[in-house]
């Protein structure tokens, strides 16, 4: 369901510097449509789109906007449709801040490290990181990327759901008789690589976001 959100480009110590999306997207949703975005139009190049979404606020993203009658700016092409508002400033916040106002996620882009993080808004009015994601999505199912605050350790991300730091791992006697049969498991979507000594190495990615789901005839679930 679309919902009011910010986009923009975070800075040291908490600070973000940012652009309102009045029909944003939950984190299923935007961020493939910002790899694309990232990739079709701008040719992988995060600071030209950082300074592209940074320009105005927003009504909605999209990849190949079409014109419509009843917005009276014209698409960006490659980017989506501006907002039609008085208010057309940026919005300089910090993470430590309290809430005011009613977006429901926030999207910060940090350009040198070519990653996309997603804040969520909570019930007590601050933000909570909500998964991080590379731009450039990599074949690994678990992945480490530098710290987002200074002086942290480095992050476990999962490339499927954008967990961090949310893995069980289990290792136990090989029942091949040597070594280690291994499994690393996220534990918000379920994906998992599982080793062995014999056979190695094996990913198993889960659908994300999840399948809902159905109901039968007789009212049930299956």
């Amino acid at each position: 369901m679309s919902a009011p959100v910010l986009i923009g480009v975070a800075a040291l110590r908490g600070r973000y510097t940012t652009r309102s999306i009045q029909l944003g997207e939950n984190p299923e949703i935007l961020v493939p449509l910002l790899r694309r975005i990232w990739t079709d139009t701008f040719g992988r190049d995060t600071d030209a789109m950082a300074g592209a979404l940074l320009a105005r606020n927003w009504w909605s993203l999209a990849v190949d906007p079409k014109p419509r009658r009843w917005h009276r700016q014209p698409p960006v092409a490659g980017l989506g449709y501006p907002a039609v508002t008085e208010n057309n400033t940026i919005r300089q916040g910090s993470l430590r801040e309290d809430l005011d106002g009613f977006d429901e996620w926030l999207y910060l882009l940090r350009l040198d490290q070519r990653l996309l993080v997603v804040y969520e808004a909570t019930v007590h009015g601050r933000w909570l990181r909500h998964s991080v994601h590379h731009l450039d999505p990599v074949e690994d199912l678990f992945v480490t990327a530098p710290a987002l605050d200074e002086g942290g350790s480095v992050m476990t991300v999962c490339t499927v759901c954008g967990a961090v730091d949310e893995i069980d791992h289990v290792e136990v006697p090989s029942m091949a008789g040597y070594g280690h049969d291994t499994a690393t498991i996220c534990t918000r979507c379920g994906s998992s690589v599982a080793t062995d000594p014999m056979f190695g190495a094996h990913i198993t990615r889960k659908p994300w976001p999840p399948h809902a789901p159905t109901t039968d005839d007789a009212g049930g679930t299956r």
